[in-house]
């Protein structure tokens, strides 16, 4: 059989005794009691049972001072040799020791807001360093990648300049210093090496071609570039792509024999940069793509990243993909969002079931705490204003602890309410 446990205010009331007495002999191990997850004092009712058969075992209490007390003229009061001074009772002791606690964890709470405003003040200051240090970190830093860079395009400048035969130097030195100029303004200067090299003396071959064939090579080049759409030739989007064919019809006019025809070399620049027209067609019909894309009940924020999602697995697909493979992997890159905006409405409707639980459980518990005050005016010593200031302090208290009750058991009937009320009463008063 289940074991049926008393709080401290039903001992009280059964015993007809005070709350602080109860307390006092569960503290001091007099009765058999126990305690709650909650730091609340629990009595078994067979305990009950016996105090009421046997009556109150005597209550611990300290030694008493040996000094006389004094009177009111502050002398001390003699007695006859029979007599002793009177003996406190529990409720008193109660009381004092309750006052010295009382005052022990103030002065605790008082210390541990010193020490902890001193850290506070050592934190701010330490966090205010660290800030000053990592801005002077990185403006250091920003001026030694600065100087590293200046340095770094001076080395392969004088790279360029010394490569450039002797004879042709003084003809060709703006030139060089130019091409190499701009090849190096696109690069950092941890850029492998190599492809450094590659693009510097690319600038540098093509400034030093005799200027008679560099007249046929620029219009060869001329013709190939007049071949790439209008979006290439003038839209600053297109720059890179551009850049590439313009690098790669230079690269193919490069590669003809020594001697041939200007229509040669046109031919060349024709076909270097079909690629980059077919590039270009692709990346169209991915924009087209990208453009009508739409995930519904997605935010703003979902919508961009879905498109640049689309954006980049599109543009990891090889030149000339089909419209199925373009089709296929937009449907692979967008999933995730779907699933998002999927999960976020679940999660909505989880969360409106919740709210309408806590709300109906709110409600239910609305109805019932009027007991506070009731309860209360049964079982308060004090004035009554004492009494309704107590019970407006502990509603909000019991109203939180009723919810979560609710929550677990939505099927508590009045009278269970009522009766966790007068459990939670007792428990704080």
């Amino acid at each position: 059989m289940e074991q049926l446990f008393y709080s401290t205010g039903q001992v009280a009331r059964q015993l007809g005794i005070t709350l602080a007495t109860v307390r006092l002999l569960c503290e001091n191990g007099v009765i058999a009691a126990e305690t709650t997850p909650g730091g609340q004092w629990r009595v078994p009712a067979s305990e009950v049972e016996r105090l009421e058969r046997d009556g109150l075992p005597p209550i611990p209490r300290p030694l008493p001072i040996e000094s006389a007390p004094l009177a009111m003229n502050g002398t001390a009061q003699h007695h006859g040799p029979s007599e002793s001074p009177p003996k406190p009772s529990a409720e008193v002791l109660s009381a004092e020791d309750l006052v010295a606690i009382t005052r022990s964890l103030l002065e605790k709470r008082r210390i541990e807001r010193e020490i902890e405003e001193n850290e506070d003040w050592f934190r701010d200051r330490q966090h205010r360093q660290a800030e000053a240090e990592a801005a002077e970190r990185q403006r250091t830093e920003a001026m030694q990648a600065e100087q590293r860079r200046l340095l770094w395009v001076q080395v392969w400048m004088q790279y360029a300049l010394n490569s450039v035969p002797y004879d042709a130097r003084r003809e060709v030195e703006m030139e060089v210093h130019a091409a190499v100029q701009q090849a190096l303004s696109v690069l950092q200067p941890s850029q492998p090496e190599a492809i450094t090299r590659r693009l510097v003396d690319a600038a540098v071959h093509r400034a030093l071609g005799p200027w008679t064939r560099k007249q046929e090579i620029e219009r060869a080049l001329k013709a190939g570039m007049n071949r790439l759409p209008w979006d290439i030739r003038c839209g600053s989007e297109y720059a890179p792509l551009k850049q590439r064919a313009w690098e790669t019809a230079v690269a193919a006019v490069g590669k003809v024999r020594e001697g041939a025809s200007y229509n040669e070399m046109e031919t060349v620049t024709v076909q270097a940069v079909q690629p980059m027209i077919r590039e270009y067609q692709q990346q169209q019909a991915c924009q087209r793509r990208v453009g009508r894309l739409y995930i519904f009940g997605a935010t703003r924020e979902e919508q961009e990243a879905a498109r640049e999602a689309v954006r980049k697995a599109l543009a990891a697909l090889p030149i000339g993909a089909e419209p199925k493979q373009l089709e296929k992997v937009e449907e692979v890159a967008i999933a995730p969002y779907k699933a998002a905006v999927a999960a976020r409405k679940e999660q909505a409707r989880l969360e409106s079931e919740k709210q309408a639980q806590r709300h109906a459980a709110a409600g239910k518990a609305d109805l019932q705490l009027d007991h506070i005050a009731r309860y209360l005016e049964d079982e308060y010593d004090g004035e009554y204003w004492e009494m309704r200031r107590e019970a407006d302090r502990l509603r909000p208290l019991i109203r939180e602890a009723l919810i979560e009750e609710l929550l677990e058991n939505s099927a508590m009937s009045a009278d269970e309410i009522r009766v966790s009320i007068e459990d939670q009463i007792d428990d704080r008063v």
